[in-house]
């Protein structure tokens, strides 16, 4: 299923939101909004080669924020077919951020026609150059092993939900009651500070939806982190994952890609749940035969023996470190709402016979959209609800399409359209 690529109004809205995080983290310090303000109106955003802003124009960002959040910062509607040519996209830019880090004391020049003379199709130096320095990666941050965002040196959260780390890992592999061989992937979240496990699990898959669906069961259990930091992987570096982010208010962070050091912490967590919770499956009367029972057992020992265990780094439980300071964390204001801030959203063209389609599936919409363009938004693991909006208008919602009963119908000579 393909990610949507951001638009300019969205990439300008990512970016006011920067700024809010950053002021929100000198309010924190007790500072006043006003100096808060001319400090980011004194600095280029989003980073050295970037752009400064008056301390009117961030202002206004900031009450913008204060009174509608997120969406407070996206301002007027741009054209919908705006943004759509880019010399380099997201794949691209993942591609010469690796090639690079690989060779931090090769000059880009010879890096790039290295990439040329070996038929690799790029945009002209310059874009390279552009695109390169807007992340960080010149050749003497490359060399001081810099990250683009995130912790540098040896670090710990002030404060539970100051800070979250989140990975995939590969999960044991399951051998259903059929015989049929399942393969699992664990998505896991820990609270810095505490080393408390808002949530984890095992999926099938590895990819945006296993890490959204145990973001929302985290957030719901414990609160809303300030900062989630993940590396480079695909599931986490989409456009998608930084709109649900900044929607709940959380600063995303990303490490440069070959600094997994930078999140020792998680894959520290990860061998303990490998060589703790996964080792007891092979003992008696330990094996599982489904996903469903394997979460069950997973989440019996994080609450049982994990949470309550003296962590040798903190010497407290993770539970009791995590609930001193359970007062003061953000709590999710309206949680029967939370569910479409995570849905997937995608793009469809409506049949002439008033169907679209996702993956494998065709769903029909109301015959008045027949040849518009319309947004599908839905949960792209439990698949239950799928909503149709155009021009960020709801149409109601889209009915998986009974293929059998509509040959019938038309066999019958009815009047499809009623």
């Amino acid at each position: 299923m393909s990610i949507p690529t951001p638009n300019p109004k969205e990439r300008l809205a990512l970016l006011r939101f920067e700024v809010i995080c950053h002021i929100k983290t000198l309010r924190q310090d007790g500072q006043p909004l006003a100096l808060c303000l001319r400090d980011a109106a004194s600095r280029p955003w989003p980073g050295e080669e970037g752009k400064y802003y008056s301390f009117r124009t961030i202002e206004t960002w900031w009450y913008d924020y204060t009174s509608r959040g997120y969406q407070g910062l996206t301002g007027k509607s741009a054209r919908t077919d705006a943004g759509k040519s880019r010399s380099i996209d997201e794949e691209l830019g993942l591609w010469l951020l690796d090639a690079v880090a690989k060779s931090p004391n090769t000059p880009l020049s010879v890096l790039y026609r290295h990439w040329d003379e070996h038929g690799r199709e790029l945009p002209s130096l310059s874009s390279v150059q552009r695109f390169l320095a807007s992340r960080g990666y010149d050749r003497r941050t490359l060399k001081a092993g810099r990250l683009e965002s995130g912790p540098q040196k040896a670090f710990e959260a002030p404060a539970p939900n100051d800070l979250w780390m989140v990975d995939f890992a590969c999960g044991p592999t399951l051998r259903s009651a059929e015989g049929k061989s399942i393969v699992t992937h664990l998505c896991v979240l820990i609270d810095d500070h505490s080393r408390l496990i808002p949530f984890a699990a095992y999926y099938l898959a590895g990819d945006t939806a296993a890490f959204l669906n145990c973001l929302k069961q985290a957030v719901l259990r414990r609160g809303l982190p300030i900062k989630l930091y993940t590396d480079q992987g695909k599931p986490f570096v989409n456009h998608h994952a930084r709109i649900v982010c900044a929607n709940l208010g959380i600063r995303l962070l990303h490490a440069k890609p070959y600094h997994a050091w930078s999140k020792g912490k998680v894959e520290r967590l990860i061998q303990t749940i490998q060589r703790d919770f996964e080792m007891t499956l092979r003992l008696e009367n330990g094996h599982v035969h489904s996903l469903a029972e394997l979460n069950t057992a997973f989440s019996r020992w994080i609450a049982a023996t994990y949470h309550l265990r003296v962590h040798s780094s903190t010497d407290m439980t993770p539970h009791d470190r995590f609930n001193r300071h359970a007062h003061a964390l953000r709590a999710v204001e309206q949680p029967d709402t939370i569910d479409p801030l995570f849905y997937t959203r995608l793009e469809r063209t409506v049949r002439k016979d008033g169907t679209v389609t996702i993956g494998k599936k065709i769903f029909e919409v109301d015959l008045s959209l027949r040849a518009l363009k319309v947004e599908l938004r839905f949960d792209p693991i439990l698949m239950d609800r799928v909503e149709v909006w155009h021009k960020a208008s709801s149409q109601g919602v889209a009915r998986q399409a009974d293929l059998h009963l509509n040959s019938q119908i038309h066999h019958r000579g009815h009047n499809y359209e009623r």
